[in-house]
Order: C-alpha cells, then sequence, then structure tokens
C-alpha cells in the first residue's frame, strides 16, 4: 500500500515538474505584440507581431503533431503539453497532415525573415539604409521555401528523389541560421555602436527581446516539415529537431531543455513588457498633457486678451499722468517715480502676456536646413544678454545639419539654459556651478543637450513639469509655461523632448530632433 502511494506521489510530482508555461508564455507574447502593434502603428511593431505569430504557428504544429503521432515518453508529453487532457483533445483534432506541414512552415519560414527586417530598420549601416533593395532581396529565400514546402509541390519534387529531400532539409536550415545570425550581429553592433546611456538603456530592451524569443525558436526551427508530409515514408531517417523520431531521451536532457524554454521565455516577455510600458506610458503623458492644455487653453486666451486691454489703457494714463504739470515740485518729483515704475511694470507684466499667448496660440514652423553651430551660437547669444557673466560649456559632436525652424529652436534651447542656471542657483553651487550645451549623433536623431548641476528635480514632479501653468518657482515672476513652451516647438519640429534629473545633483535635458539626411 505504500508503496503504490509512494508511486503515485512520485507521478504526481513528475507530472507537475513537467509542466512549463511554454505554451502560456507563447500566448503571452502574441498578446503583448498585438498590443505593442496596437499602441504604436510601426514597421517594426508589424514585424515583431509577425515574429511571435510566426513563433506560435510553428509551435502548435509541432505540439498538433506530437499528439497524434504518440510513442513518446510521458516525461516529453509533460514537457510539451500543459497537461495529458490537453494531449488528449488536440490528439482528436480533425486537422490533416498537409495542413499541420504547412504550419509549421510558415512559421519557420517567417521567423528569420521578419527578424533580419526588425534589424535592418534598426541598423544606422549606410548601405542598409540607403539600399532598400537589400531589404526585398531578403524575401526570396523565404518566399522560395514556402512555395516549394507546399505540399502539393513539395511531394511531387521529392517522390522518386530523396537526394533532394536531404538537399531541401540541410539549405533550408542552413539559410535559416545564416538569416538569424546576420539579425543577432546587426542588433548587437547597433548597440554597441550607441554611446549614449539613455538610448542604450532603451535598446538593450529590444536586444534582449529580440535574442530571447529567436532562443526560443532555434530550439524547434530544426523540425523539417518535409518530415509531416511524408510522415508514412520510411525511407529517410530525420537527424534533426525534438520531439518527432528521436529516441527518448534522458530526463536531464528534458530538465535542460524546460529550463532553456523558461529562461529565454520570462527574458523576452519581461524585455517586451518593459518595451510596451515604456511606449504606453509616453502616449499616455502625451494625452493627459494635450487635455490638460486644451483645458486650460480657452481661459487663457480670454484672460490674456481682456488683461492686455486693460494694460494698453493704463500705458495711455500713464502718458497723460506724466504729462501733468504739478504745483509742488517735491510732489512732481515723487509722482514722476511712481510713473516710472508703474511703466516698468506695465512694460513687464505686457511682455509677460505677449510669452504667454506665445505659448497658447497656434504657431506656425517653417522648418530649413541649419547648421548646428548657427542654432547654438544664437540660442547662447541671447542667454548672454540675460546672463553675461554665466559660461556655459559647448561641446558639439558634430556641426550637423538639422531642419529647423531657427527662431524657435534658439528659444527654446534659451529657456532651457535660463531653467539650468536657476536651478544652479537654487543650489547655490558658486563657482562650481555647470552648464553645459551639448550635441550627439545618435541613430535616427540629432540630440541637443542641456545639462547643469544643479538642484535637480525630486521624482514626484518629474512628470508635471511639462504641463501648462505648473512651476515650482515663484509664480509673481513665473508663469509655469516654459517647458511646455518648449515642448510644442520641439513637438513642431517632429521631435521629441526626455528629461533625466538626480535630485541634490542636477539635470539633463534632451532634445531628440529627426535626423537629417540630404539626398
Amino acid at each position: 500500500m505504500d508503496t503504490t502511494l509512494k508511486r503515485i506521489l512520485a507521478a504526481a510530482g513528475r507530472e507537475r515538474r513537467g509542466r512549463p508555461v511554454l505554451i502560456l508564455l507563447l500566448g503571452a507574447f502574441l498578446i503583448a505584440s498585438c498590443f505593442v502593434l496596437y499602441r504604436k502603428r510601426s514597421m517594426e511593431s508589424f514585424f515583431l507581431s509577425g515574429m511571435c505569430i510566426s513563433l506560435m504557428l510553428e509551435f502548435c504544429g509541432i505540439l498538433i503533431f506530437v499528439a497524434k503521432k504518440g510513442g513518446y515518453s510521458r516525461e516529453m508529453l509533460e514537457f510539451l503539453f500543459v497537461s495529458m487532457e490537453l494531449k488528449t483533445k488536440i490528439q482528436y483534432l480533425v486537422i490533416p497532415l498537409n495542413v499541420i506541414g504547412y504550419m509549421i512552415a510558415l512559421g519557420r519560414y517567417l521567423f528569420p525573415f521578419f527578424l533580419l527586417q526588425i534589424a535592418m530598420r534598426y541598423s544606422m549601416i549606410s548601405v542598409i539604409r540607403r539600399e532598400p533593395l537589400i531589404k526585398k532581396l531578403t524575401l526570396v529565400l523565404p518566399l522560395a521555401s514556402l512555395v516549394i514546402y507546399y505540399p502539393g509541390i513539395y511531394k511531387t519534387i521529392t517522390l522518386h528523389n530523396p537526394k533532394l529531400q536531404d538537399l531541401l532539409s540541410e539549405f533550408s536550415y542552413f539559410w535559416i541560421l545564416v538569416y538569424i545570425s546576420i539579425a543577432l550581429i546587426l542588433l548587437i553592433h547597433e548597440y554597441f555602436s550607441i554611446t549614449m546611456v539613455f538610448f542604450r538603456r532603451q535598446f538593450s530592451l529590444i536586444v534582449v527581446c529580440m535574442i530571447a524569443i529567436s532562443g526560443l525558436y532555434l530550439l524547434y526551427c530544426g523540425q523539417d516539415p518535409g518530415q509531416v508530409y511524408r510522415f508514412y515514408n520510411a525511407a529517410y531517417k530525420w537527424r534533426r529537431g525534438i520531439g518527432y523520431l528521436q529516441h527518448v531521451w534522458d530526463i536531464k536532457a528534458y530538465y535542460f531543455l524546460m529550463f532553456a524554454n523558461i529562461v529565454c521565455g520570462i527574458l523576452g516577455f519581461i524585455s517586451l513588457l518593459r518595451y510596451t510600458q515604456e511606449n504606453y506610458a509616453n502616449d499616455m503623458e502625451e494625452v493627459v498633457l494635450e487635455r490638460k492644455y486644451n483645458t486650460a487653453r480657452v481661459g487663457t486666451l480670454v484672460f490674456v486678451h481682456s488683461t492686455k486691454n486693460q494694460l494698453l489703457a493704463n500705458r495711455v494714463i500713464f502718458k497723460r499722468l506724466g504729462g501733468m504739470d504739478m504745483s509742488r515740485e517735491n510732489d512732481i518729483r515723487k509722482m514722476k517715480e511712481y510713473i516710472s515704475v508703474l511703466e516698468d511694470i506695465n512694460e513687464s507684466l505686457l511682455e509677460r502676456m505677449e510669452e504667454l499667448y506665445r505659448s497658447v496660440k497656434s504657431n506656425s514652423i517653417f522648418m530649413v536646413v541649419c547648421r548646428m553651430e548657427e542654432i547654438v551660437a544664437n540660442a547662447l547669444e541671447r542667454f548672454h544678454k540675460k546672463c553675461p557673466d554665466v559660461s556655459v560649456e559647448v561641446r558639439l559632436d558634430s556641426d550637423a545639419a538639422v531642419l529647423a525652424d531657427k527662431a524657435h529652436l534658439c528659444e527654446a534651447i534659451y529657456n532651457l539654459l535660463v531653467n539650468a542656471q536657476d536651478a544652479v542657483e537654487a543650489a547655490d553651487r558658486g563657482e562650481e556651478g555647470k552648464i553645459s550645451l551639448l550635441s550627439h549623433d545618435e541613430r535616427l536623431y540629432t540630440v541637443i543637450e542641456i545639462k547643469d548641476n544643479g538642484v535637480g528635480i525630486p521624482k514626484a514632479t518629474m512628470k508635471k513639469i511639462f504641463e501648462p501653468f505648473y512651476t515650482s518657482k515663484n509664480r509673481n515672476h513665473n508663469w509655469g509655461m516654459g517647458l511646455y513652451y518648449v515642448r510644442a516647438i520641439v513637438k513642431g519640429h517632429l521631435g521629441s523632448i526626455r528629461v533625466e534629473s538626480k535630485e541634490g545633483k542636477g539635470s539633463s535635458f534632451y532634445i531628440l530632433l529627426p535626423k537629417y539626411m540630404s539626398a
């Protein structure tokens, strides 16, 4: 009795240990990739979804074939299926071998194509970017393989030619490995070519995701669809792949394979999830800012219009007061002093109203080709008029050409420089205070960085700094529209703005402009 009970418990333990989460991981990949495609409709997202769908097709085809074929150890079946009940249900599905085989073929030959397309789109190698024919040529081998491995065609050309069957199997496996190798080399090369930490950290999620998903694919891509088509033909012994006609493996091999699947799956899914979350968070932040801005915009325009009219009327009154003839000389002197002060206040308010009005009205941006040195020089000239004694470290990677509205872009840089100086003064750095204006050539972007060693930005307020009318400064001297205005200008240049900051150590604002490439 005790012996029987121990056997039952041991079998149950083996079953629990053997139940992998591979199917769930593949399903999670598919859902996440479709979500990325929904949130960010780009070719990269399309190819990523294609990779996940291809992997799902291939693995499902293998599972169905294994379930129908039978003849495997219990450990193997427990490894491949979530439960033996699921295996039994799949086994009795009415699906012809031709359909199963071509399902495997679709997944097997489309995956490396999608992966290579993603790698080439991310690569900054000039030959790849300037020659679209190279990307089109990568479709030749996958398309030819799908045509050749169409059930009717494959059976016809290999019926009396076993050597051709061997040749097709070896050659298809060879070009698959070449495609995967080239794609991963391009991605890794691109990763190490990135010099800025901000971009490298973001790109690392893509690289890890691609490597992990490719690892899952490589575990199963050795299976040739011809084995399914020629299932009843014993003339050929298949030497590659998992779960077709191999001998029973040692249990350690199953556990190692399960470990490799889970590691690749978890790494890929976590990277894809983080990539999705970052894109989703950025998109949602844009939507929230737009809503807040549109809510404030109508009231702001009315406020600016009415206040500006009142101030203009005050200007006329001031002029009349200035022409009055007072009998007492002392009162005349004081009156003139008051008038002078009021005029200064009035002019200051008018200037700030104009600034606020510019930030909320619809500005037209006319972009032309400008040199980076010219834009930086103009922004620094304006900054030094306000802060003549403040030095700014300037370091440009190159005098790159950018497509920009020079006046607006200079104004954005000027505003960031003023904010940097305010942060340095608030930190009371003294002679150790430092402001830097840098430029970087990074992949698809020309990056302008404004860096300081000021007070930094608390994490709690990091997401609020671009909101309209938000400010941590004295509201009597600040409208809280500066950073929102900068963001609006950068967005008008088809770019984006990012910020990294450590409280007490300083901040870096990055203006990311699409790289200009002359024809």
